[in-house]
């Protein structure tokens, strides 16, 4: 797998606003063991500070990974056979590890993996650092600075919609944002939480998917599940949302 580093500095766009905050920066986090039930989008913010979306846990999780050294890499390099590697450092064959997404520290360049280790329900999330020599270690979360915020309108616990709760995740102007299915009619949802806050905040003139839709086009068909790959300031209206239904 090749590993290139695209780090853009990206505006923030409308989305509707859940009432959520982390309370917390990186100086306050408690330490102690990161809970998670499932590893899936990564995302960095400030400092260095990985988001976590934890889609079976219905949450989103930040750690701070301890990685502030400036990097001095290229900017890019290639890991020959990354799921055998994976693999066998932590313990299974290949075809027992999904790797669930990727992000760069912008500080280190060091490349962050999610990885499930194990199919199904069951399956232990695991975050994985590879640095520019190619050399993969584990993060350890059983004593690390974390912090974290539910998501109280995630999809039913046990079903198939729960591992969609969050299927993106975005840190841009202090705001962290997540796209998934949440327990609503219209199931598709974008959620903002703002980083570092002491007190939830709502967006002011947010609104929903579903009225951003019907605004954009009123026939447009349910969509099960909306991902989001980039965010982008809207200077007319009505703004596009998901790049990928």
């Amino acid at each position: 797998m090749k590993f290139s580093y695209s780090i853009s500095g990206l505006a923030a766009g409308l989305c509707c606003a859940a009432v959520l905050a982390f309370g917390a920066s990186s100086g306050t986090m408690q330490t102690g063991k990161a809970q998670l039930k499932s590893a899936g989008p990564l995302a960095f913010g400030p400092d260095g500070i990985l988001f976590v979306g934890d889609s079976q846990g219905a949450a989103i999780v930040a750690v701070d990974v301890n990685d502030h050294t400036p990097g001095r890499g290229s900017a890019s390099f290639e890991v020959k056979g990354l799921n055998d590697k994976v693999a066998a450092l932590l313990g299974t064959a290949a075809d027992q590890i999904l790797i669930q997404d990727v992000a760069v520290n912008p500080i280190s360049k060091n490349v962050y993996l999610s990885v499930s280790r194990g199919r199904g329900p069951d399956a232990v999330p695991v975050i994985l650092r590879v640095d520019a020599a190619g050399k993969i270690s584990e993060v350890s979360l059983e004593n690390i600075k974390h912090a974290s915020v539910s998501l109280p309108d995630g999809p039913t616990e046990g079903t198939r919609q729960r591992m969609e709760t969050i299927t993106s995740v975005k840190y841009v102007d202090g705001k962290v944002y997540v796209a998934g299915l949440s327990n609503e009619e219209f199931s598709s949802s974008l959620r903002s939480i703002p980083y570092p806050s002491s007190r939830p905040t709502r967006l002011p003139g947010s609104r929903s998917i579903a009225a951003l839709l019907a605004a954009s086009r009123p026939t447009h068909p349910f969509a099960p599940s909306c991902r989001t790959r980039s965010i982008t300031r809207c200077t007319s209206w009505p703004p596009t949302l998901a790049r990928r239904w």
